[in-house]
């Protein structure tokens, strides 16, 4: 499995303004987006992904304010906050595509051991937005979108690969396979990585903690029965 890494301005500026972010990629941009919102309201809550800009449509048709919003965005791309929103998720991107380039293949390595299976032969491009805020999930069969402080080493390499996990299994939503995926790379692959750490250091998603403990039991039993035959 082989990653690309991309940069998309765009995307950049519609992750940063999206109404679930809880945190601001650097201090002034809340302000920034206030100024527009303050101009104009239903502009700003369509690009926010907000269901309130259909209080400013017309007839319930959605072509005049996305051909507005359309020339509001070209204005802002050029603004020194969207700028600077830009070029701080491309340094991101290029110390991503470093870490996962020492990481490549002993990652997959690991991967490929714990799962079972070879990794299949295709090419996923990944999407990065800016680092201080959450973003990480597939688009599709092909593209992966992440950005996420680094909260221990490696964070990207074992969170990238969490996301090809569920590129490979078919998107299988449901909470058995999203706990499996969250042992094999939030848990194991984090420790093997960095040679350090244990078992829910980093909870993930809390619902599925029980889950986890539950399917892990049978298997750390089966490793020690083995160990001492």
């Amino acid at each position: 499995m082989k990653f690309i890494f991309r940069v998309n301005p765009l995307y950049v500026l519609l992750h940063a303004l999206n109404a679930s972010q809880k945190r601001e990629p650097f201090w002034g941009w809340y302000r920034f987006a206030n100024h527009i919102w303050e101009r104009s309201p239903g502009l700003f809550y369509f690009m926010s992904g907000q269901p309130e800009a259909s209080l400013y449509l017309k007839q319930n048709r959605l072509s005049p304010i996305a051909q507005q919003a359309d020339r509001l965005l070209r204005k802002t791309m050029s603004t020194p906050q969207v700028q600077r929103l830009v070029k701080e998720t491309e340094n991101y991107r290029k110390s991503v595509e470093s870490q996962m380039e020492n990481n490549q293949h002993r990652a997959s390595s690991i991967v490929q051991d714990l799962f079972g299976r070879k990794l299949p032969s295709k090419t996923v491009t990944v999407f990065l937005t800016h680092p201080n805020l959450n973003n990480g999930m597939t688009v599709d069969g092909n593209v992966i979108v992440w950005g996420h402080p680094e909260e221990y080493p490696n964070y990207s390499t074992v969170y990238i690969f969490h996301e090809a996990m569920h590129i490979i299994t078919k998107h299988d939503d449901s909470p058995e396979m999203h706990a499996a995926i969250e042992l094999l790379t939030d848990n194991e692959l984090r420790i093997r990585l960095n040679g350090t750490g244990k078992y829910f250091d980093f909870p993930g998603h809390g619902e599925l903690q029980q889950l986890e403990r539950a399917m892990l039991c049978p298997v750390l039993r089966a490793l020690y029965s083995d160990q001492h035959a």
